[in-house]
C-alpha cells in the first residue's frame, strides 16, 4: 500500500502550478478490495460538523463522506444525477424541479425525500447570517413545494443559471429532517445525514471517527460505484504541527495527510513509498486583500489599482511556495469551466505603475518614514488578518513591505474569527485578507462581488468590498 500526502492550497493571489486532475480521477477504474481502516490526519479538525453553518475549508472534503447532494459535477464541471435522478428548468429559468430517487435513507432511518429537501433548504435561509456559504449559495432561493412524496420545486426570485453547480457543493448536502426539527443542537457533532459514512465520534480540533453505511447504494451515478463504500471505517486527526504529520505519515502511523508541509514536499515527492498530490481548486484562488471601496483609502480606484500591481507574486510564491505554487494575477483558477486568459495579467506586478497611478491620485510627497501623504494625511490602511487558511502570515508580511516600498502604509490588525462577522456586517475595516473560494463555476464571482451579496441584517455577506 502507496501512502499518500495531498496538498491542496492556494496562497497568496497564487494557484498552484499543476495539472488539473484528469477525468480518471472521478470514476472506478475498477473493483478494490473491501475492508480496512483508513488512518488520515489533516491540519485541523472543523470546530462543528455542521455543514450548514461551518465554513472551515477541512469540511468540504470531510463533509463529503457523511453528506449527499441533489447532483454531482462530472469532471467537465455538468451537473448528473445523485439523490435527483432528473431536473427540469422553467422557462424564465426561475423554477428547478428535481425528480428524486426513491430508495435513499438518512442513517436515523428518516426517508429522503422531497419535504427532506424542503426542510433542509428553509433551515439554511432561516440561518441567515450564521450561514456563511450555504446561505450564499441558497442566496436567490425563496422558498420550496414538495409536489409529491418525490417531486420538489425550487423557487428563485431571478433567473440562477450556477444553480445546479451550487447545489453540487458539500455546503448544500442533506442533513436529516428529524434531526433539524427534534434535535437540532445535535448536529454539530453527531450530524445525520445520508452518506457512504457515518460520523460516530466526534472531537472538535481533536479526531473525527466514520464507520462505513452497509446499507448506501446510491453513489453518482457518474462515479460508476455501485453499493457501499470499500473502507470499513476512517479515522481522522488532527495534528497541527507540519513535521508531525509528515513523520506519521512516514513512519505509518497514518497512511494519509492532507495539507502537506510546502517544505517537506520535495522529500515526500522523494520518498518511493508515498504518492504526492497536488491539486488545483477550481473557482476563486486566494484573495490577498479585500478592499473596503466605501472607505477610504480604498475608495480611490486608483490607490485600489496600485495597490494591487505594487505586490510582487513571484517573490510571495517563491517564499511560500517551495515551488509548488505558481503567481496567480486575475481572479479565477485556470481549471475553472469558462475561464479564459482574457485578464490573466490584470494583476501583474508593476511597481513603476503603481507609483504612477499614486502620484495621478495626488499622492506626490512622502514623509520621514517613505509613506506618502497628501493634506498633512497619510496614505495609512488597516489590513484585519485572522490567519490561518484565508491568508498565511508570512505572505502578509511580505505584502507589507511590497506596499511600504510604493509610499503605502499596511497596518496590520489580527481579529479573531468569531467577531469578523460583526466586523464585517458593520463595514468598520479598510481592508481584509480574502480568503479563498472552491467552486465549479466562473459564477463565484457573483457571490463575492455582487451588490447583492454586501453583509446587511441577516446576511453574512461575502461582497465583502461593498462595490
Amino acid at each position: 500500500m502507496r501512502l499518500i500526502a495531498s496538498l491542496s492550497l492556494i496562497f497568496g493571489m497564487t494557484s498552484i502550478a499543476i495539472p488539473q486532475s484528469s477525468a480518471s480521477d472521478y470514476v472506478e477504474q475498477s473493483r478494490g478490495l473491501g475492508g480496512g481502516v483508513l488512518l488520515a490526519s489533516a491540519s485541523y479538525e472543523p470546530d462543528s460538523f455542521d455543514i450548514h453553518k461551518e465554513y472551515a475549508g477541512n469540511l468540504l472534503w470531510q463533509g463529503r463522506l457523511v453528506f449527499d447532494n441533489l447532483v454531482y459535477l462530472d469532471a467537465a464541471g455538468a451537473a448528473t444525477p445523485w439523490l435527483a435522478t432528473s431536473w427540469k428548468v422553467s422557462p424564465d429559468g426561475r423554477v428547478y424541479t428535481f425528480f428524486l430517487r426513491r430508495d435513499v435513507t438518512f442513517s436515523d432511518g428518516a426517508r429522503f425525500d422531497a419535504e427532506a429537501v424542503r426542510v433542509n433548504f428553509e433551515r439554511i435561509k432561516k440561518l441567515g447570517g450564521q450561514s456563511r456559504i450555504s446561505a450564499a449559495y441558497l442566496s436567490p432561493y425563496v422558498e420550496g413545494v414538495a409536489v409529491d412524496a418525490y417531486t420538489f420545486e425550487a423557487r428563485l426570485n431571478a433567473p440562477y443559471p450556477a444553480f445546479l453547480s451550487f447545489l453540487a457543493q458539500a455546503w448544500l448536502g442533506f442533513i436529516s429532517p428529524r434531526q433539524i426539527i427534534d434535535n437540532p443542537d445535535s448536529i454539530r457533532e453527531h450530524p445525520i445525514g445520508t452518506g457512504p459514512f457515518v460520523l460516530t465520534s466526534y472531537t472538535p480540533n481533536k479526531r473525527a471517527v466514520l464507520i462505513r453505511r452497509a446499507d448506501y447504494a446510491w453513489a453518482p451515478d457518474y462515479i460508476q460505484h455501485k453499493g457501499p463504500a470499500y473502507l470499513d471505517g476512517i479515522v481522522i486527526d488532527a495534528v497541527s504541527n507540519d513535521a508531525t504529520r509528515t513523520a506519521d505519515l512516514q513512519t505509518g502511523a497514518h497512511q494519509l495527510t492532507f495539507e502537506a508541509s510546502l517544505g517537506d514536499s520535495p522529500a515526500l515527492r522523494a520518498d518511493p513509498r508515498l504518492v504526492f498530490s497536488n491539486r488545483v481548486r477550481p473557482g476563486s484562488p486566494m484573495r490577498s486583500l479585500a478592499f473596503n471601496t466605501a472607505r477610504f483609502p480604498f475608495d480611490d480606484v486608483r490607490i485600489r489599482r496600485a495597490t494591487a500591481i505594487a505586490i510582487n507574486r513571484d517573490e510571495v510564491t517563491r517564499q511560500l511556495g517551495a515551488g509548488e505554487f505558481i503567481p496567480k494575477a486575475d481572479y479565477l483558477g485556470s481549471n475553472t469551466p469558462g475561464y479564459v486568459d482574457t485578464y490573466s495579467k490584470v494583476l501583474a506586478y508593476d511597481p513603476s505603475r503603481a507609483a504612477g497611478l499614486l502620484d495621478e491620485a495626488g499622492w506626490t510627497k512622502r514623509d520621514a518614514d517613505g509613506i506618502r501623504i497628501k493634506d498633512s494625511r497619510r496614505l495609512s490602511a488597516e489590513l484585519l488578518t485572522t490567519g490561518n487558511e484565508r491568508t498565511p502570515p508570512t505572505s502578509v508580511l511580505l505584502i507589507q513591505s511590497d506596499l511600504k516600498k510604493v509610499g503605502i502604509e499596511l497596518r496590520l490588525k489580527p481579529v479573531k474569527s468569531a467577531d469578523l462577522s460583526s466586523t464585517v456586517r458593520a463595514g468598520a475595516y479598510d481592508a481584509l485578507t480574502g480568503g479563498w473560494w472552491s467552486a465549479t463555476t466562473p459564477d463565484v464571482l457573483f457571490l463575492l462581488y455582487h451588490s447583492s451579496q454586501i453583509a446587511r441584517q441577516n446576511i453574512f455577506g461575502q461582497a465583502i468590498r461593498r462595490y
